[in-house]
């Protein structure tokens, strides 16, 4: 995948660059960029996670990285646009604080890895300019994420996301002043698909001596990104931008009974999702990103 990332960037430069030294009076009309993120995230996955094998203490960490990698195509002699974004990011050993309490009072917090964390989206769709420096984007989203861990026969878990849907959007770019520009974005999407709870552990209690949960639910997210950056132009074709964004999701699984074929474990779960009248989940993620590009 890492070569992918690679020698993608260099081939679109290359073509890019050869036509651009043959239309030299032509509008520009490529957009291209990287952008390396520094993320702080709270995962729908890992609330799963501590709603079956907490307690665990629930804190924002700065401890994720990405690359994020933009294409965009202007159509000439037409104010539509076509854009494509994609990231994927890898936390291995992903960590929480666990809780050991004695009569109701926090003792001790340790530092504990819960899984590795896979995290990926990706933006395809199309910008139209119905005002100067003002465009409408409508498109699409995908999102798939997971956390998995496991250990030989003693557990093994996989929490996870998996949804598509369109967005909308509007995109705000201030004239350059010194070269210097301001740039937002806000988007708003409907995806659908299916959260995945899989998981299985050792219980000398339960009926087989051991719990396992296998569910699916269809699930509906709603959601909003926001991205807020300020550019720099070095000269006409090459630009570097330093910006924040933060993206939210409001998930909604249609169905989150368990069935372990362990009746105790599946009466207790099961109550607690009632009386607690669970029927909705967010997922969080807020970056700050420095963007390199190039337009031509």
């Amino acid at each position: 995948m890492k070569k992918i990332l690679y020698l993608i960037p260099l081939i679109l430069c290359s073509s890019i660059f050869a036509q651009s030294q043959t239309e030299n009076n032509q509008k520009k009309l490529w957009y291209f960029s990287i952008n390396k993120a520094w993320s702080t995230s709270t995962p729908y996955e890992v609330e799963q996670f501590t709603d079956i094998f907490g307690p665990f203490k629930k804190e924002y960490k700065r401890n994720i990285n990405s690359f994020e990698i933009i294409a965009r195509k202007k159509f000439s002699d037409s104010k539509l646009e076509f854009y494509s974004d994609f990231y994927e990011l890898v936390k291995r050993d992903y960590s929480m604080n666990y809780l050991t309490f004695n009569r109701r009072v926090i003792i001790n917090e340790e530092s504990t890895p819960i899984g590795n964390y896979y995290r990926s989206q990706s933006r395809i769709g199309f910008a139209y300019a119905f005002a100067p420096h003002v465009n409408f984007t409508f498109g699409s989203r995908y999102f798939k994420s997971e956390l998995t861990d496991g250990n030989a026969n003693a557990f093994q878990i996989r929490f996870g996301q998996r949804y598509i849907g369109p967005e909308i959007g509007i995109e705000l770019k201030s004239d350059t002043f010194y070269n210097f520009y301001l740039e937002s974005r806000i988007s708003y999407f409907l995806l659908y698909g299916r959260s995945i709870h899989n998981y299985s552990f050792a219980d000398r209690s339960a009926d087989q001596g051991y719990i396992s949960v296998n569910i699916d639910p269809i699930t509906r997210v709603e959601g909003n990104e926001v991205l807020l950056k300020i550019g720099y132009y070095f000269n006409q074709n090459f630009f570097m931008t330093i910006g924040y964004k933060s993206t939210y999701q409001r998930i909604r699984p249609d169905d989150l009974r368990v069935y372990s074929g362990d009746s105790r474990f599946d009466l207790n779960q099961n109550t607690e999702y009632g009386l607690r009248n669970v029927n909705s989940y967010s997922d969080r993620m807020n970056s700050i990103i420095l963007e390199l590009g190039v337009v031509i």
